[in-house]
């Protein structure tokens, strides 16, 4: 701030306050930062200065405003009853506004009519700032008694000062304004927003904020813009809105400058649109950013590494083998669990032979899983980003499209990697809606019956995105059936949920390989086999920890090659297989229309 805000003009007044209000919403939005705090006080600080100044001077303006009313009233009595216009009535209502009767020349009286003096306009009013409050003029005109008033004769002569009040305002040409390289920050002896007068004195400010500033260490930059200048064309302005109408005639007088205008007409084409061809920035993107057909799992914290837990046994591993006693699934016997205890059985125990069993907790075994990490770094040119801003951003949606997808990709593949891969089952013959569904309840059943789970019991189930598509094609081909053409979403999302299963339609799971959607040639058929998981709810847990979102970054690397890091991000996350067990089907699919009934060449499910 200067030491002394007497001198300064209100615009530069005006400016000061921008442009420390500009720096404090940078400073704040940039989080909370000790290093800036002291920075951030000199700014509040400065912006309350500037408005009491700006106040004292609008007071000022008030007071001086009244004062030079007062002093009119007293030079100008008559001004009390001029309507607050600052003009004088008229003495007769035939003079008109130019000071002569209406209907005569000016200057020549009437036949048989003597000459009047016009009314004589009022003197101009002293100038006033444009910050004066001119309201106050007529509040103190109201004071003045009416008794004081006195009208004042017509005369002939016209008032200059009249004449020069009611001449159209000058039309002042703009001034081009200025190449000008202001302070962009506080520096040695230069406030924000001054300007340097020579390249010397901005030579000097530079050196003695140098001398100050930290050195830079671990790699981060330390950038701090000290000067700040702008090109201002305002013959030749253009831009993405200018009109290209607007855009030719520049070009054309850009091109015509030191040429005639019989050159320029010869060179015009006589066929042709001539028209030059709009300008389009806009990008074509398609790519979905939304969280649909995102894989839908359970999600806890992980504050290190990884995460560790213990092997839940199952009621299939008692059947299996509890603690190396025979399985349940043998028959009972006096030393199975549970066991089978007959009067023979106690009447050996007289003998000390036979003994009834007893397992032990058996202590269980822990696993293990640590966190994988997936990030992605866009690098931007400087010049590029600052002049085609629409590149960079369009390509930024892209890229965060695919990081998605690619997550996604990525949880789908662990989940199936922990999945026991039970194979194909079923064979081709049925269509695809009848198969799917039959291999669906099927894998269900055996898995509600290996773990002793409720009938009603609601289970997970995984399909690709494109089945819903598969089932649609295979039930419009249907003979002697008209309402399966408009076969909804919902409508297949119930006929799983009949079979007590929760089925969710992924996007990136057995997707852009050959013959599958999404592949680099272009599908003519749909797939023949379809892939399922099935677990119970719960089974996989996604695991979210250290996430890093570094945004954008500039560092002197970069900024030697005048590029930038445009957008800099890491996610760490894991796949931790909870429950027991998780199955993978394959199914044989064909979307022909073909029904049980009416293919007898295979048992279908």
């Amino acid at each position: 701030m200067p030491d002394d805000l007497s001198g300064i003009g209100y615009e530069d007044l005006a400016a000061l306050r921008a442009q420390a209000v500009t720096e404090f919403d940078a400073i704040y939005e940039s989080g909370p930062q000790v290093a800036q705090i002291g920075r951030a006080g000199e700014l509040a600080a400065a912006i309350r200065e500037l408005d009491a100044e700006d106040n004292r001077r609008t007071t000022e303006a008030q007071e001086a405003a009244a004062k030079f009313a007062a002093f009119r009233a007293q030079v100008h009595p008559d001004t009390a009853s001029d309507g607050g216009d600052g003009e004088d009535s008229t003495a007769d209502d035939n003079v008109g506004d130019d000071g002569e009767p209406d209907g005569e020349p000016d200057g020549e009286p009437g036949d048989g009519e003597e000459a009047t003096d016009p009314e004589p306009a009022a003197d101009p009013e002293p100038a006033v700032s444009s910050t004066v409050n001119a309201s106050a003029v007529p509040a103190v005109r109201a004071t003045i008694p009416a008794e004081n008033t006195v009208r004042r004769h017509p005369r002939i002569n016209a008032s200059l000062a009249n004449a020069s009040r009611r001449a159209p305002k000058v039309q002042v040409p703009e001034r081009r304004p200025e190449l000008v390289v202001t302070a962009a920050t506080a520096t040695a002896g230069a406030p924000i927003g001054t300007p340097f007068s020579t390249l010397d004195a901005l030579r000097s400010a530079v050196q003695q904020f140098a001398k100050g500033t930290p050195i830079s260490r671990d790699g981060k930059p330390s950038y701090v813009p000290l000067a700040s200048i702008r090109n201002t064309y305002l013959d030749n302005l253009l831009d993405e809105r200018t009109d290209p109408r607007d855009v030719e005639k520049v070009f054309k007088a850009l091109a015509s400058r030191g040429r005639k205008a019989s050159d320029m007409e010869a060179l015009v084409a006589a066929g042709g649109w001539c028209a030059p061809s709009e300008i389009r920035y806009d990008f074509f993107n398609v790519a979905c950013e939304s969280q649909q057909g995102i894989i839908d799992l359970p999600t806890f914290g992980v504050e290190r590494g990884g995460v560790r837990f213990p092997v839940s046994p199952s009621l299939a591993d008692v059947f299996t083998s509890p603690a190396g006693l025979a399985p349940f699934v043998t028959d009972f016997t006096s030393s199975s669990v549970p066991w089978l205890w007959t009067e023979v059985d106690d009447v050996a125990t007289i003998t000390g032979d036979g003994t009834k069993p007893c397992i032990r907790v058996p202590c269980p075994d822990f696993d293990e899983v640590r966190l994988e990490c997936y990030g992605i770094c866009l690098t931007a040119g400087n010049l590029a980003d600052s002049a085609y801003p629409e590149a960079t951003s369009n390509f930024l949606s892209l890229l965060m499209a695919a990081h998605a997808h690619a997550e996604n990709f990525r949880y789908l593949a662990l989940m199936a990697a922990l999945a026991t891969d039970v194979g194909a089952v079923g064979a081709a013959g049925a269509g695809t809606t009848a198969p799917l569904l039959g291999a669906v309840e099927l894998a269900a059943i055996d898995y509600r019956t290996k773990y002793g789970m409720c009938d009603d019991d609601v289970l997970e189930v995984v399909l690709p995105s494109w089945a819903k598509g598969a089932v649609r094609a295979d039930l419009a081909k249907r003979t002697g059936v008209s309402d399966l053409f408009a076969v909804t979403d919902r409508q297949i999302a119930d006929w799983f949920d009949v079979r007590g299963v929760r089925v969710q339609f992924v996007s990136d799971y057995q997707v852009r390989a050959a013959t599958l959607p999404g592949n680099t040639a272009a599908l003519t058929a749909w797939p023949t086999s379809v892939e399922f998981m099935i677990y119970a709810a719960g089974t996989f847990l996604r695991g979210n920890g250290m996430t890093l979102d570094l945004g954008v970054v500039r560092d002197s690397t970069l900024n030697a090659v005048n590029d930038h890091t445009a957008a800099w991000m890491e996610e760490c996350h894991l796949i931790a297989r909870f429950g027991h067990e998780a199955r993978r089907y394959q199914v044989a699919i064909c979307t022909d229309g073909t029904t049980g009934a009416n293919d007898l060449t295979a048992c279908g499910l």
